[in-house]
């Protein structure tokens, strides 16, 4: 237990220690390191320990010890470089390294002070212990999974499914106030062009005088569309606002459209572009690495959740599990907020906790 409170610590503190552990307890250690330590190796799903930077005759000097329980260069050098980029450049500074390591050991303190006033036998400690345990055992059966193979059938069969994706028209995208008359939409055209570069200003007069609702309500704003036009879109409008040059040019005439107005009347529309598309016309051999690594995903994500579907269904099976129906229809759930101290009303526990659902491991990817 006294290796459980120190993962535990360890977790808390950001650190990872090695004590001096029953030899089951080292395994698991030593496996939960290398799980954290792990990295992806050019996509082909290998991994790379970062202990392999040192020297054989250097992993195992001792960094420092608390107690009987020391803390090795190796798995020192693991903690560090398991830390995102960004996180792990700060370590080239040797206060930061000796933050880290003062961490570690503040952690094994604290773990044996816990230990020593038997805070280890508290059910909610070994209830924690329990879901790291089941978190770790649940990452090492999807690390160990092999990474599947994509074939050049699959990649083309996909691309072929999904042309729309790679072959598109072009689009533009465009905002609009709509009024009933022409008078008022020449009036309108008239004031925003005196205000051209002023986007909040034709925003305003939208949201003031357009009586189209729909788009009123974003604002003016159409999404992209293509030249024919959609639904939401008039043919007229779409036609004319691909004629327009630039982005955030109003046209100089107003259009007028056969349904786009009030109960698909006539409408006249003051049409502003605020965006362009080119069409994309993209082949096989520009897709297909996406499209592979893609599928590589989709395949490493499946056979990972019927690694773990497997291996609870076996322990299922060879494991006594009972469930009272009627206690578990007992249970009363207060839905109501829980005051903190000061009268704030207190965050919600953290998803793992004690008798709360563990989220997901994280899944390996194919980058």
């Amino acid at each position: 237990m006294r290796a459980s409170l120190a993962l535990l610590m360890g977790l808390t503190f950001a650190t990872a220690g090695c004590p001096k552990a029953p030899p089951r307890a080292i395994a698991q250690r030593d496996a939960a390191a290398r799980a954290d330590a792990a990295v992806a190796d050019g996509g082909a799903g290998r991994r790379v320990d970062p202990c392999a930077i040192l020297e054989p005759s250097q992993r195992d000097l001792v960094v420092a010890r608390v107690g009987d329980q020391s803390l090795t260069l190796c798995d020192f050098t693991r903690r560090v470089n398991s830390q995102n980029p960004y996180l792990r450049a700060r370590f080239n500074a040797p206060e930061q390294r000796r933050a880290l390591l003062q961490s570690w050991v503040d952690a094994e303190l604290l773990a044996a002070e816990a230990q020593q006033r038997g805070l280890d036998r508290e059910p909610e400690v070994r209830r924690a212990v329990i879901i790291q345990l089941a978190r770790r055992l649940e990452q090492s059966t999807r690390e160990a999974v092999p990474t599947p193979t994509v074939t050049d059938a699959e990649v083309r069969a996909y691309y072929e499914a999904h042309r729309a994706e790679y072959d598109t028209d072009a689009e533009v995208r465009a905002s609009q106030i709509v009024l009933a008359s022409r008078a008022d939409a020449e009036r309108v055209l008239a004031d925003v062009r005196a205000h051209e570069a002023d986007d909040a200003y034709f925003r305003s007069q939208v949201r003031a005088r357009s009586v189209d609702v729909p788009s009123r309500a974003r604002e003016g704003d159409l999404a992209f569309f293509p030249r024919a036009g959609n639904p939401t879109v008039p043919p007229e409008v779409a036609e004319a606002a691909f004629s327009i040059e630039r982005n955030g040019q109003i046209l100089n005439r107003v259009v007028e459209s056969a349904h786009g107005g009030i109960d698909r009347a006539p409408g006249f529309h003051v049409v502003r572009l605020t965006a362009r598309r080119d069409a994309l016309h993209r082949t096989i051999d520009d897709e297909q690495q996406r499209i592979r690594r893609r599928l590589l995903n989709e395949k490493l994500n499946a056979a990972q959740e019927a690694a773990v579907a497997g291996l609870l269904a076996r322990l299922r099976g060879s494991t006594a599990v009972s469930i009272d129906e009627a206690a578990l229809g007992r249970v009363q759930v207060d839905a109501r907020p829980q005051p903190a101290e000061g009268g704030a009303v207190a965050p919600p526990a953290l998803m793992g906790g004690p008798g709360v659902p563990m989220p997901a491991s994280p899944r390996r990817a194919v980058p």
